[in-house]
């Protein structure tokens, strides 16, 4: 089994690529290694956002006592654009991100909740042209056993 924290990206990539325009190979990924092809945009990627993951202990969090930890995973989808009109792209593709996490905050009930903190859209601030990305941020809050991360406490 994996860290907790991977189920969940493995969630969120699954969730994403149920949606009608990230159905095809390699349109919803977690992390690149390179530029996406032009013809498989518009894509995701799925990858933590700008700053760490946050613990707190969880005292009592096991079956028999152990300590735990809750979690709060940045998370952030970014979105890769194709269109003439990468602004109003933006906007339609969030609102089928948006329904799509919002459809079960915790992921089959390996999370507590997805909240969407923030969104962006990526321009160059010289010159206002469209960089054709932009992110929907989100706090993904979990909680793990201590010594086990692979599963979730109580």
């Amino acid at each position: 089994m994996a860290h907790l924290r991977s189920q969940i990206f493995a969630a969120v990539i699954a969730r994403l690529s149920v949606i009608p325009e990230f159905s095809g190979a390699d349109k919803v990924k977690r992390g690149r290694k390179g530029a996406i092809p032009q013809e498989k945009l518009p894509a995701l990627t799925v990858t933590w956002a700008d700053r760490s993951e946050i613990m707190t202990v969880r005292p009592s969090s096991g079956p028999a006592g152990e300590d735990g930890y809750d979690r709060s995973l940045p998370l952030s989808i970014v979105v890769h654009l194709r269109d003439d009109e990468p602004e109003e792209e933006f906007d339609r593709l969030c609102v089928l991100i948006e329904a799509a996490m919002a459809s079960d905050m915790t992921f089959g009930g390996l999370a507590i909740e997805a909240l969407l903190q923030s969104e962006q859209y990526f321009v160059n601030p010289q010159t206002g042209i469209s960089l054709l990305a932009g992110s929907l941020n989100y706090q993904i809050a979990y909680k793990t056993l201590a010594a086990n991360p692979e599963q979730a406490a109580l």
